[in-house]
């Protein structure tokens, strides 16, 4: 998937994490189970990637729209789907 490895450079810089962080990272990875991502690190991205990909990118709306159990289960693949879908706009 060709955005991964950007929103997840994304995400590194958010949480301040080294270049060699970026290589334990895949699709399958969990942002909650695995990255361990924080509410305020969360909303810290998701102004990240609308200001690199567009107002439709919007992470914190995606992600309160899941129920609680999809959220823990919520994938970096996931999110670049989210992010390549919104990007594209409607009728995509």
């Amino acid at each position: 998937m060709s955005l991964l490895r950007p929103i997840a450079e994304l995400l590194r810089e958010v949480v301040g994490e080294d270049r060699a962080w970026l290589d334990g990272i895949g699709a399958d990875t969990r942002i909650d189970g695995e990255l361990l991502v924080e509410s305020h690190e969360l909303a810290a991205w998701s102004l990240a990637l609308r200001r690199h990909y567009g107002d439709r990118v919007d992470l914190v709306g995606y992600v309160a729209g899941l129920d609680i159990d999809r959220i823990i289960a919520l994938t970096m693949g996931e999110v670049a789907a989210h992010v390549a879908t919104a990007a594209a706009g409607p009728g995509s």
